[in-house]
């Protein structure tokens, strides 16, 4: 294992140093709704406790997306799945993720945001998945630091998406800030991507991600295949995409849908 990138990564994480941490309780059943919403494709979800390090709870669907046991997912098992190449960039993305949430924005806005970045991590059969990791601060401690989050990690294998080591910050009624570089430079510049969109843009967007056929969208949305079509064509001209495919893997990756 990376040890030297490892150690890189808690390092970012040093200025979330809880001192007052706070009695949590995990409400199931509504954090299963918020994951789901996140989701793009199959995914799974754990909880993080950033005061021990220790995962609180781990959603039974990694077996699907990873092969791999609930019991089995710790930290040093994200460290040890994760592509060399892609752990050796992690700590940047990590360290920008940190200055964000706090010192970027307010400390009543901390629970608003989503991150957003892609990475490879390895299944047990030993092959490599594109996997979008969102990851939301659920709870914060009496100082003002991250205390648990929530991570969802969805294949997107079948886009083909690029990595890129971009990372996205999106704002629930909040400005976002789309695929930021994780240069040392590093200084967030608010984007309105989602309002390049029109709602029923934004509508065929999420149909096309989940797999649907034009034809089935027409249907849902009681238009024609043309006017699908003419939706597909605006859309693309809009983000300057090829195709299909590049389009909606930059949608996912910046949190558009």
């Amino acid at each position: 294992m990376d040890e030297s990138s490892i150690e890189k990564i808690k390092k970012a994480w040093a200025p979330n140093k809880i001192a007052r941490p706070v009695k949590t309780e995990l409400y199931l059943n509504i954090i299963e709704q918020i994951a789901n919403l996140f989701s793009a494709g199959s995914f799974y979800y754990y909880i993080m406790n950033f005061e021990t390090l220790k995962m609180e709870h781990v959603d039974d669907r990694i077996q699907a997306v990873l092969g791999l046991n609930p019991k089995d997912w710790s930290l040093d098992k994200v460290f040890d799945l994760v592509h060399p190449e892609d752990l050796k960039q992690m700590h940047r993305k990590e360290e920008k993720a940190v200055d964000f949430i706090l010192n970027k924005i307010p400390t009543e806005d901390i629970l608003k945001y989503k991150v957003v970045y892609v990475l490879r991590m390895r299944h047990t059969d030993g092959t490599y998945k594109t996997i979008l990791q969102q990851s939301k601060a659920i709870s914060l401690s009496d100082d003002g630091k991250v205390q648990q989050v929530l991570g969802i990690h969805t294949d997107v294998t079948y886009l083909n998406m690029p990595i890129d080591h971009k990372i996205s910050f999106i704002g629930d009624n909040r400005p976002s800030f789309y695929a930021v570089s994780t240069d040392d430079d590093f200084e967030p510049e608010q984007m309105n991507f989602l309002d390049v969109f029109t709602p029923r843009e934004k509508e065929i967007l999420t149909h096309i991600a989940r797999g649907k056929a034009f034809g089935e969208i027409a249907s849902i949305l009681n238009i024609s295949p043309h006017t699908i079509n003419t939706h597909k064509k605006n859309i693309l001209r809009k983000t300057d995409c090829k195709n299909t495919t590049e389009l909606i893997a930059r949608c996912v990756r910046d949190g558009v849908i």
